[in-house]
C-alpha cells in the first residue's frame, strides 16, 4: 500500500470518532466475514449512497437492535456486487456501528469500475438480518462523451406533506430504457426542517430535548433533536426508495440548521441570535445521516473536494454582532462552529458536466437590511424590501463609487444608512468564492452547473406601477437578490471566463426559469446562462403562503391572487402572482379590473424581463439532461401532496420543458421553452 494511502486511512479512520466505519476497497470476498451473534437487527431508515466519482462511492445505513441497550455496538458486513442477487460479490467488509454516530454507518468504497450500476447491502446477525438492497452507480470518466441525466429537489417539510413525487420518479425511471435512466439525484437543501409547525398533513413527535425558542415554536436544539428529525423524515417510504435507487449529492440550505440562517446565527427575533451549539449539533447530524464525500480521498478520479468531514467542536453560545457585514464574524465560538465542517465541492461527470456545489449559509454576512429597519419599510424581516434600500445597504462603503449617502429616502421615510462603513455583503465568503472562481475558470466541461440553495435571478415586484408612493421591491433578501454586489461580481466573472453557466436552485417554493445576465441592470446584455429554480417536494407553495399572509381587502391582493374568477378560468382563485412576476404589477392590476388577459399583457412590462416561466403554486421536482448539444430541463408539478401515496405514482399536473443551447459567440446561450405538457399554469393557459 502506498504511504499516502496508509496515511489517509489512518487519518480517516481515527479522525473524529463520529462515524462507524470508512474503509478502502476492494477486499477479496469471504464467506467467513460475518458478524457474530443473532440479534434482532433492522434498518429503519433504509440505505443510501452518495457523491459518486468514476471509481468511488460512499455507502450509508442506520441500524437498530431490539435486544440490547442503544449504547451497545452493532457488528455489520457490507457487500457490493454487480448483480442484484449478489450471486457474485465484488467487495465485502466487516464493520461496527456505535451509539457515537447514532448507529449510522458511512463506508467509503473505491477502486470501483467507472460508469457502472452496482448493488449493495448491509448484513447483520450471521446474515440472518439484511438491509434492503441498494442500487447505485459510479460516474463516467472525465473524457466520456455521453449525456448525463439527473433529478434535482428541494424543500421537503415532513409535516406539510408526503414525498410521493419520488415514487413517480422511480416508476418512470424503471420504465425508461437503460441509456435514459437517471444517474443521480441532486438535493439542494431543506432536507429536514429544524422546527415544528411547518404543516399539518402529518406530525413529527416531540423533540428529545424539548428545545424551543422563547415562547415560540419548538425547534431542534441538540444533536439528538436533529437526529430525531432525520430519523422521522427518513421513515417516509418513498424517500427511502429514492435513496436506495440512486446516489444523492447534497448541499444544505437553512432548515438543516435554522430558518434564514447566516453563519452560526439564528434569525427568529433579532436576526443574530447566537446559536453556535445548535450549528455544531446540526453539522454533526447532517454528517451522520447524509452520505456526502467531504474530505479528500486518496486514489479518487474525476472529483476534487475542498470540503472537510465533521470535527467535534466545543463551543459556547456567544453574542454575534450583526450591525456590520464583515465576512466571517471574528468571534471564536462562531468560527469554531462554522469550521466544524465544510461541504462545498465539485464533480466532473464525463466531458459535458462540471457540477459545482456551494454552501450559501455558513459564510454569508447578515442580510443587507437589518430586520428592525426592514420591519419599518415593509412590515417584514426580509420580505418585500425596497430595491433602493437593498442596493445601498448591500454595497456598503462601495456604493456610488465610494460615496454612500448618510440617509436614504424610501417613500415618506428617511432611513439612516447603517451600512455606510461596511464592506459589501457576501453569500459565499472569501475562501469559498475564490475556490468557486478557480473551479469555474479551470473547468473544461461543456457546461458548468451550479447547484446551490437559493435562487440567483431577481424576483421583484414593481409596486410603483400601481402605487405612486411605492417602489420596486425585492421579494426576499434571503436569496441572491439581497447580495447584489457579489452576484454581479460572480456573473461578470462567468462572462469574462467564457463559461456557459446553468444555475439550479430551490428554497423559494415555486418553479421558475429564465436567462442569466451579468448585472440584470441594463437592456441588451448578452445572456451567459440560465437558471431553473425548482419548487418544494412538499413545503407550502409561495403563492399559498402569500395568499394566507395577505388579507382579502388588501390593495395588494390583486397582485397575488384573482379571487372570484376575474379572468376567464373555471377556478375560483387564480395565481396572479405568476403574472406579476412575468409581466409586472400593472398587468395584474389591469387583469383584475378588466378580466382581459391580452389587455393586461399589453399594459404590462415589469422588472423581471429575464424570466420565461413562473409556477408559484407548485410542488414537485426537476429533471435535467446535459450533453454536447445543450441542457434539457423538465420542471414537474404535482397537486399539493397532502394525502399519502402507496406504490402508485403521484398525479402529475404539468411538465414544463426547456432547452438551453449554445448561441453565436463564445459563452452565450439561447433558451427555448416552456413547452408545457398537461394543465398550464396561469397565465400560460391561453397558449
Amino acid at each position: 500500500m502506498p504511504s499516502s494511502r496508509r496515511a489517509f486511512l489512518k487519518t480517516f479512520l481515527s479522525g473524529t470518532g463520529c462515524f462507524a466505519a470508512a474503509a478502502a476497497f476492494p477486499f477479496a470476498p469471504s464467506e467467513t466475514a460475518r458478524p457474530n451473534g443473532d440479534a434482532d437487527v433492522h434498518f429503519p431508515q433504509g440505505v443510501a449512497s452518495g457523491d459518486p466519482t468514476p471509481d468511488s462511492i460512499l455507502l450509508w445505513t442506520r441500524v437498530q437492535r431490539a435486544d440490547a441497550p442503544t449504547e451497545h455496538p452493532v457488528p455489520l458486513v457490507v457487500q457490493v456486487s454487480r448483480r442484484h442477487d449478489f450471486g457474485t460479490v465484488l467487495a465485502e467488509r466487516a464493520l461496527t456501528v456505535t451509539a457515537a454516530s447514532d448507529h449510522t454507518a458511512r463506508v467509503f468504497v473505491h477502486d470501483l469500475p467507472s460508469d457502472s450500476v452496482l448493488f449493495y447491502r448491509f448484513l447483520a446477525g450471521d446474515g440472518a438480518a439484511a438491509s434492503r438492497r441498494g442500487r447505485t452507480r459510479t460516474a463516467p470518466s472525465p473524457d466520456a462523451d455521453r449525456p448525463v441525466r439527473f433529478a434535482y429537489a428541494s424543500c421537503q417539510a415532513y409535516e406539510a406533506g408526503y414525498y410521493g413525487v419520488y415514487r413517480t420518479l422511480i416508476n418512470e425511471d424503471k420504465e425508461a430504457p437503460p441509456e435514459e435512466k437517471l444517474d443521480f439525484v441532486l438535493h439542494l437543501g431543506d432536507f429536514i426542517y429544524e422546527g415544528l409547525g411547518y404543516g399539518d398533513a402529518r406530525s413529527v413527535p416531540p423533540f428529545p430535548s424539548g428545545g424551543q425558542h422563547g415562547e415560540g415554536t419548538p425547534h431542534a436544539k441538540t444533536a439528538n433533536d436533529y437526529r430525531h428529525l432525520y430519523r422521522t423524515y427518513l421513515s417516509d417510504p418513498h424517500l427511502q426508495a429514492a435513496r436506495a435507487r440512486w446516489p444523492f449529492l447534497h448541499v444544505w440550505d437553512d432548515h438543516e440548521f435554522t430558518n434564514d440562517a447566516w453563519q452560526s446565527a439564528a434569525t427568529y427575533d433579532s436576526g443574530a441570535d447566537s446559536a453556535q451549539s445548535r450549528k455544531v449539533a446540526a453539522n454533526r447530524a447532517w454528517f451522520e445521516y447524509i452520505p456526502a464525500r467531504l474530505s479528500d480521498h486518496e486514489g479518487d478520479e474525476g472529483g476534487t473536494s475542498h470540503a472537510q468531514d465533521f470535527r467535534p467542536a466545543e463551543v459556547t453560545d456567544a453574542p454575534l454582532d450583526a450591525s456590520d457585514r464583515i465576512g466571517l464574524v471574528d468571534e471564536p465560538n462562531n468560527q469554531a462552529a462554522v469550521e466544524s465542517m465544510s461541504i462545498y465541492r465539485n464533480f466532473q461527470w464525463g466531458r459535458h458536466l462540471e457540477l459545482v456545489l456551494t454552501d450559501g449559509r455558513s459564510y454569508r454576512t447578515p442580510h443587507p437590511v437589518p430586520p428592525e429597519i426592514n420591519q419599518k419599510l415593509s412590515g417584514s424581516d426580509r420580505y418585500l424590501t425596497p430595491l433602493k434600500a437593498v442596493e445601498v445597504f448591500d454595497a456598503g462603503r462601495t456604493y456610488d463609487d465610494g460615496h454612500p449617502p448618510e440617509t436614504i429616502e424610501i417613500g415618506d421615510q428617511t432611513i439612516p444608512n447603517v451600512r455606510r462603513e461596511s464592506a459589501p455583503g457576501s453569500m459565499l465568503g472569501d475562501r469559498q468564492k475564490e475556490w468557486w472562481k478557480n473551479t469555474v475558470a479551470r473547468s473544461t466541461a461543456t457546461w458548468t452547473v451550479w447547484g446551490h440553495g437559493v435562487p440567483l435571478m431577481p424576483m421583484r415586484i414593481d409596486l410603483g406601477a400601481v402605487d405612486p408612493d411605492a417602489q420596486t421591491v425585492v421579494m426576499t433578501t434571503d436569496t441572491w437578490d439581497g447580495y447584489l454586489t457579489e452576484r454581479r461580481e460572480l456573473l461578470s466573472f462567468v462572462q469574462d471566463a467564457d463559461t456557459r453557466l446553468v444555475s439550479l436552485s430551490g428554497d423559494n417554493h415555486n418553479s421558475f426559469a429564465g436567462l442569466l445576465h451579468p448585472t440584470f441592470e441594463s437592456a441588451g446584455e448578452t445572456p451567459i446562462g440560465a437558471e431553473f429554480s425548482v419548487c418544494g417536494i412538499s413545503s407550502p407553495s409561495l403563492f399559498r403562503a402569500f395568499v394566507q399572509a395577505m388579507s382579502d381587502d388588501s390593495p395588494l391582493r390583486p397582485l397575488i391572487a384573482f379571487d372570484g374568477r376575474p379572468v376567464d378560468l373555471d377556478v375560483e382563485q387564480v395565481e396572479a402572482l405568476n403574472l406579476t412576476f412575468l409581466d409586472g404589477a400593472k398587468a395584474s392590476a389591469t387583469a383584475a379590473r378588466t378580466g382581459n388577459l391580452d389587455q393586461a399583457k399589453e399594459a404590462g412590462g415589469g422588472p423581471n424581463d429575464h424570466l420565461s416561466y413562473v409556477d408559484s403554486n407548485a410542488y414537485g421536482i426537476g429533471r435535467v439532461t446535459v450533453d454536447a448539444r445543450g441542457v434539457d430541463v423538465e420542471l414537474i408539478t404535482t397537486p399539493p401532496p397532502v394525502t399519502p401515496q402507496r406504490e402508485r405514482e403521484l398525479e402529475v399536473t404539468r411538465r414544463a420543458h426547456f432547452t438551453l443551447r449554445p448561441a453565436s459567440g463564445s459563452g452565450t446561450v439561447a433558451l427555448e421553452g416552456p413547452e408545457i405538457e398537461g394543465e398550464p399554469p396561469f397565465p400560460f393557459w391561453s397558449k
